[in-house]
């Protein structure tokens, strides 16, 4: 039993590895391969709001899916289709074929990280040695390294980090096929749509998801549109690789810091911190021009995903039934980097245009910071109180 959990941990690491390798290939010069295309920042924001925005019932669904039937069989379909639609995504140039294939990129790509963290919790269920955190950073080393080597790759051709993400998503199929457990544990007939009930029941849980969805919104200038703040200050291609690669390495001792910051804290403050570091990189973002003191600011990207992620799952998995972690997981993908993201990349995509990314990056600050208080004021009304010596 203790091999096999050794086991399944070593594999949980390197499919976050490579999951999150193909995403850094192909998502960190995306909007970078659209604006070389010709497209307006409209535009751009609008494919990334159709990349994301389908995941506001997909990620639930594949959450709820992988609670029924085992979350290695729903992982081998899904990074099978994102695979084959990456690498046409990469050799198509007119507006409407992007955005067909983009829509049915999110119904594939979206739920994957939800999956492969559901895979996680429910080995952190049954052996409390692991910790969330500490699994997950190896997806931001994923993510760091290939982000470095697309900088390279896009040099020559924006178009090859596309092919580039789609073998690595080719080989985690591969991998996921050779070792595919014969029996799923899961909740099978514990797990419908009924089941999402649960979660809307609990008021607490649902204010909560209604702040994160603001927040997303509000903080979208640091996720897709990150890349085309480097272009209208200058970056080159490798500048902005390495920019991504800062930001991903940045989260991986975050990781690692934030599990022993939440035992002594609890979930609300970490959450809280993260919130307000965000307000201030965003800030700082706007008051420079200098492509390499916004790369030094990147560090900060630790709080923006490591902290707000170890505290949000902790927060919503207190409150979940263990048969349904991966659906309790997906709700928060979906509330703040589905609905979140889809509505702030509408808006920021007519602002850059209107405005300029720098001068977007403070007003966005502006809104964030409001949203940090108003959540202050809940966590402060629920009266909650950090349990000691717990771990996600």
């Amino acid at each position: 039993m203790l091999y096999d959990r050794m086991r399944e941990s070593a594999k949980i690491r390197l499919f976050y590895f490579l999951v999150y390798s193909a995403l850094g290939s192909w998502l960190t010069f995306f909007n970078v391969h659209l604006e070389s295309l010709g497209f307006t920042g409209f535009q751009i924001g609008l494919v990334n709001s159709i990349l994301i925005s389908a995941s506001i019932l997909v990620v639930p669904l594949g959450g709820m899916l992988s609670d029924r039937y085992g979350s290695y069989r729903v992982l081998l379909v899904l990074t099978l289709f994102s695979s084959l639609l990456i690498f046409l995504i990469g050799f198509s140039v007119s507006y409407l074929s992007i955005i067909l294939l983009m829509f049915a990129l999110s119904v594939f790509n979206s739920p994957l990280n939800v999956v492969v963290d559901g895979i996680t919790l429910g080995l952190i269920r049954s052996d409390s040695k692991y910790s969330y955190g500490q699994l997950r950073l190896w997806g931001s080393a994923g993510f760091a390294v290939s982000a470095v080597i697309a900088g390279f790759v896009a040099s020559a051709n924006s178009a090859n980090v596309f092919v580039m993400a789609a073998v690595i998503l080719a080989v985690v199929a591969l991998i996921n096929l050779i070792t595919l457990p014969p029996r799923p544990v899961t909740g099978r007939g514990m797990v419908n749509f009924k089941s999402f009930s649960v979660f809307l029941k609990n008021r607490k849980l649902l204010l909560f998801f209604i702040l994160i969805f603001m927040f997303g919104a509000a903080i979208s200038p640091l996720h897709h549109f990150i890349n085309l703040y480097y272009t209208s200050i200058g970056a080159s291609g490798k500048q902005i690789g390495y920019a991504f690669a800062v930001q991903a390495f940045c989260e991986v001792p975050f990781f690692l810091f934030g599990v022993r910051y939440l035992h002594r804290t609890g979930p609300e403050r970490i959450i809280m911190l993260a919130m307000g570091i965000s307000v201030l990189r965003m800030i700082m973002y706007g008051l420079t021009g200098n492509p390499h003191v916004a790369i030094s600011i990147g560090i900060l990207h630790g709080f923006t995903i490591s902290f707000f992620l170890i505290g949000a799952v902790e927060f919503v998995q207190r409150q979940t039934p263990s048969h349904l972690r991966v659906t309790g997981q997906s709700l928060i993908m979906t509330f703040h980097f589905g609905a979140g993201l889809t509505i702030g990349n509408l808006w920021i995509g007519y602002l850059k245009d209107l405005i300029g990314m720098q001068q977007v990056m403070l007003i966005q600050a502006v809104i964030a910071g409001l949203i940090v208080l108003a959540t202050a004021l809940f966590f402060r009304k629920q009266h909650t109180i950090p349990k000691k010596g717990t771990t996600i």
